[in-house]
This record gives structure tokens, sequence and C-alpha cells, in this order.
């Protein structure tokens, strides 16, 4: 036997290789199409550290052009994916075809030591090519190494044994062949390979070709058995680029194609991280709003990246929900491509870069405020809600949040901020004031706010649903509770107190006594009004009780909640409650329930019977 050959040798696989190789075909990864993920980022490494050897061995005759090609047969049934890379001799086969888990990249560069320069090691020669095994009951891998006269042939069923054996292969590089099992034809499809490259491995820096034999035509033409090889992918990551090689035009047609938007960005975060954890991102605020971002299923749209190549969009832990309409990429050294999206989600490095991304996205939205606030309210007012939901989860970020959040009022026609609510309308009490409905304008008419209007003591007009969630939650911010002005007693400061026009008489107290006893199946408790200056009557929710609107949002998306009944507070300075006051018996227990459902009208809501309303007032008038 000559150098030059070698008789097949059949061996059994190092490490529980039946146990492993059952777990890397049908357990590691979530989806099939994994595979062909896999077998790229193999031939991207083998073209890398070949590219790397030249540009530091003179003697060696350069590759005019890395590429990677992938071949389709589907009357063979097989799919072929070959690169002209640096290849392997037998013991490189032994020991990275041989071995699970065994990183052919990570030995390379170990062995490469400080003289490692410019190489970039996509993953690990391991545990990915197993997952060929998903979709192939066999595997071929056909080599010649770059330095060597010899090639070989590596042949495995994968369940338990491979074999080496000396072979005819005059191309430098690497083949592999598998042998697509029946159920798994979907991958013999030109189209679908295509999709799985564009999606997985479209900024694989070598060209990739995709080709597939045509039998209709080969019959007509025997000269031309292969249809037009296109390359698939883009072979290049604008977010590795030096920003000052990056066109603006550039940004904006990688915003188009990484979101569902036409438009350009209001704004690009692109930065390189480096530190504890390596990683680049580029991302974007958008000008529009997607259309389902409100719906329960909506995910973020950031794409993960392993040094170029793709490895989830659907990535809950990347970025909290609150950011879910920032598109863009992230992408990071310092994961292994066999990782599953289930492990990725309490992953200690994406972690890290979450919470930084988090802290990056916030500071640049706290910037767009100060320096063009116009283009903040367009932003604010498409994702404010959505940012929002931010401060109702337990987090460390609601400092951040609470810089830009910005809120109607009833003392400013512009949108003010809290730290603005607090310096530019401080109150005795040290209290934010609020008050949340449907709509500014029906919030400024409400008879809750009479007393504060005329008092000129500011009022957050709270119209956002999310903020009826966190304000409570929240308590305080800085020094100043978070107070609404539909629960409880109002006390606005011992001032105002003072000017109170209300005095309780014994009549007055004796109308109050009799006005609980006759509406104490409709409310909880019926007081003397502190708030009201103009109305006759309205209602709020006790200190302790849920507020208003909150129960109404909640009954309206079938929540379920204590039916807790109001508290009825009414003017006694107004001409409606006097005259009810002023009537006889059997007239009083007629016309008091009027008091009650102009308190519901006020609050905008459904009289039980509207005629009889109408009917009562204008019976009452005419007294």
């Amino acid at each position: 036997m000559t150098k030059q050959q070698a008789e097949k040798k059949t061996v059994k696989f190092e490490t529980e290789v039946s146990k492993l190789l059952d777990i890397v075909a049908n357990s590691l990864y979530t989806e099939k199409e994994i595979f062909l993920r896999e077998l790229i980022s193999n031939s991207s490494d083998a073209c890398e550290k070949l590219r790397y050897v030249s540009q530091t061995n003179s003697s060696l005759n350069k590759t005019s052009q890395f590429e990677i090609r992938i071949h389709l047969n589907e009357k063979n049934k097989t799919i072929t994916i070959k690169d002209n890379g640096i290849g392997m001799n037998e013991e490189d086969m032994k020991s990275n075809l041989g071995t699970i888990a065994k990183s052919g990249t990570e030995e390379f560069i170990k062995k490469m030591g400080d003289k490692k320069g410019d190489i970039t090691q996509i993953g690990k020669f391991g545990v990915g090519f197993y997952s060929s095994f998903m979709v192939s009951d066999q595997v071929l891998v056909r080599s010649k190494k770059y330095d060597s006269k010899e090639s070989f042939l590596w042949t495995s069923d994968g369940k338990g044994t491979f074999s080496i054996e000396s072979t005819e292969y005059n191309s430098q590089g690497t083949e592999i062949t598998l042998s697509i099992k029946k159920d798994e034809s979907e991958f013999l499809s030109k189209y679908k390979i295509e999709d799985i490259v564009k999606k997985y491995s479209d900024f694989v820096p070598f060209p990739i070709f995709v080709s597939s034999e045509d039998d209709k035509k080969e019959k007509k033409d025997k000269e031309n058995k292969e249809d037009k090889e296109t390359q698939v992918n883009s072979a290049e990551a604008i977010w590795l680029k030096e920003k000052s090689k990056i066109k603006e035009e550039d940004y904006k047609n990688f915003y188009n194609q990484t979101s569902s938007f036409y438009d350009e960005p209001l704004k690009t975060i692109h930065f390189k991280a480096e530190g504890v954890v390596n990683y680049t991102s580029l991302l974007f605020l958008p000008k529009s709003q997607p259309q389902d971002l409100y719906h329960p299923d909506r995910k973020n749209n950031l794409k993960l990246y392993v040094n170029k190549i793709f490895i989830s969009d659907k990535l809950d832990a990347l970025i909290p929900a609150w950011l879910r309409f920032i598109p863009g990429v992230v992408d990071t050294e310092d994961l292994s491509l066999n990782i599953s999206r289930e492990i990725l989600q309490n992953n200690a490095v994406i972690n890290k870069i979450a919470t930084a991304l988090t802290k990056r996205v916030l500071k640049e939205i706290s910037e767009l405020k100060k320096k063009k606030p116009d283009e903040f309210i367009s932003f604010w007012k498409n994702f404010g809600p959505v940012v929002k939901e931010g401060l109702y989860e337990f987090n460390d970020f609601h400092d951040q949040i609470f810089d830009f959040t910005m809120f109607n009022c009833s003392e400013k026609e512009e949108m003010i901020t809290l730290n603005e609510y607090i310096s530019d309308y401080p109150n005795d009490k040290k209290k934010i004031y609020y008050i949340s409905g449907e709509n500014k304008e029906n919030l400024m008419n409400s008879p809750q706010m009479e007393l504060f209007k005329n008092k000129k003591i500011n009022v957050l007009l709270v119209t956002d649903p999310v903020d009826e969630f966190w304000m409570p939650m929240k308590m305080k911010f800085k020094d100043f509770e978070f107070t609404s002005i539909t629960k409880g007693e109002v006390d606005i400061g011992d001032s105002s107190k003072k000017d109170m026009k209300t005095k309780e008489t014994k009549e007055v107290s004796d109308f109050i006594v009799y006005l609980k006893e006759h509406l104490k199946e409709k409310v909880k408790d019926v007081k003397v009004s502190k708030r009201l200056t103009t109305s006759a009557s309205c209602l709020v929710a006790d200190e302790n009780d849920m507020d208003m609107h909150l129960k109404k949002l909640m009954a309206a998306n079938n929540q379920n909640i204590n039916d807790e009944k109001r508290i009825l507070e009414i003017n006694i300075d107004h001409s409606l409650v006097s005259k009810v006051q002023m009537l006889e018996k059997d007239q009083k227990d007629k016309f008091s329930e009027i008091l009650y459902d102009h308190a519901k009208l006020m609050e905008g809501e459904n009289l039980d019977d509207p005629k009889k309303y109408t009917n009562l007032i204008t019976e009452l008038v005419s007294l």
C-alpha cells in the first residue's frame, strides 16, 4: 500500500455516540432546516482558515475566489455542499468528524496562538455537523487538504460507526453529500434551500451558489445538466462595516429589509460593544406603527446572529416586550451556534446583551426628546403607550423611562413630563393628581375636575389605559404620590378649605342621612362634595376601591371584578340639590334618584330608564 492509498477503515465514534447522535438529530435543534446553516457555517470556516493561511504563507498559491456551492439532485435524493476551503486529511477527519463536540475551528485558532490576526470564527465543527442526520440517513464527506496530494472519503449512517478510505477527489476543499430521508423530501426543493440560505446565512462572507438537477432538461440536452447557478446570499453584513463607510441610503435599505416599513427610520442606532460581552448592534427607531403593535401574539423584531450566522428572530429575552417595535440585528461572538432557542431564553450572555440594549435604546429616545422635540412628540404618540408598559413591570429602567414620559395636563396645552409637573406645578400635599378617561376633552369637562380648575391645580389627563395599571402600583415619583382625583376625599391643602362655601347644617345632615337610606341599593355612601363647584352631583370610588375608569376598562375586557358600589357626592349649593332637598317626603322619594342618574350621566354612563329621568326632570322644573 502506497502513501497515496489507505484501505477502508471502519471506526467507532469516540464518546457515547449512540446517545449523543440521538440528542443531536432529534432534540438539540428546534427546526430541522438548521442542518443547512450548520454545514454552510463549517464551509465558511474552512474558507476563512485557508484565506488566513494564504495571507501568512507567501509560498502558497492564493485562491482567487472562495465560494460555497449547494447542488440538489431530486432524482438521487441528495444534497451536496461543496467549498474550496482548507480541506481535511485523514487525521483531520478522525479528529473533526469522529469526535462529537470537538471543535476543529477552536483547535485551529489555538494552534495559531497570538499569530491568529484577522481570522473570524463562526462556530464549532463538531455538534453542528451531526445535525445532518436530522434529514439524511447517510453522509459522505470527500476532502482534500490544501497542502496534500491525498484525498479521503468519510462515510457514516450516524448509528455508531464511520469509515475513512482513500478516494479520487481532485478539488481542493470539502464536499459533503447527504442522502435525504424519504419524509424530508421538502429539502430537495431549490426554492426551499434558497429560502433557508437567505434566512440563516445571508451574511456569510463568501458567495453561496445554489443549483439543481433538471431531469427533463437533461433528457433533452445531455450537455446541459444543471440549472444556471445564482448567488443566493448578500455576503455583506452592513452592521459589521465601519459607520463612516455606510451611506444613509444603505441604512434605509437595510431598515426596509429587516422591518415591515418602507419609509425612512426616525433614528438609526449603530454601535459596537466590547467588554464582558462583545456584540455589534444595528437598531432603528421607526416613524410608523406596525399594524400588529398591540396584537397579543406580537413579538419583538430583532434578529440574533452569531458571527453573521442567523440564530433566531423569535427570542423574547433579547429585548423587553415594551420595546417590541424596535427592528434590527444583534451579532455576537460570545455564543455558540449549537444552542437551542429554549436555552437562549435564560442565557447569561443574552441577558447581559438585553440589559445593555435596553439602556441604549432608552438613552437614544431621551436624546431624541432633547434634540428634536417635534420628532419625539410624533414618536411618543405612536409608541409611548407601549414604552409605558415597562413601568408596569418590575425592572431597573423606570427612572430612564420617566426621563422622557409625557402626559397631557389641565394647566397647559402642551404635554409635560413628571419632572416638569413637580417643578412647575408643585402643591402643598406633594401629590401628582391625575384623572383617567377616554380623551382629554371629556376629562377637562368632568365634574371631578371643577375644584382643581378653579384653584388652577394641575391634573394629569390620563388617556392611555396602561397608566391606570402602573400608577397605583408605582405609588410615587420621587417624593410625590400619584393620586386619582376620582377616588376618596379631596385634600388639596388647608388654604382651599377656608374658601369652601359649603356648610353642613342640621338640614343638610338630615338630607344626607335620608339619601343614604333611600339610595342604599345603588350607592356605597352619600357625602357633601368638596370637589364640585358647578355640577349637582358626581360619583367617586372609595379610597381603597378600584379607580372607576379602570373598572370600566376591565369590565369591557370581560375581566372578573368585584361589583363595588360607588360614593355619591352632592353639591348642596346647587339649585337642583336644593330643590330636591326642600321637597315633601313623598315627592322627595320620587325625585331624589335624579341626583344619582345625573351623576351617572356626567360619567358618560347609560341610565336604566332614560325616559323616566327625562320625565322627572320636566316635572320637577314645573313644580
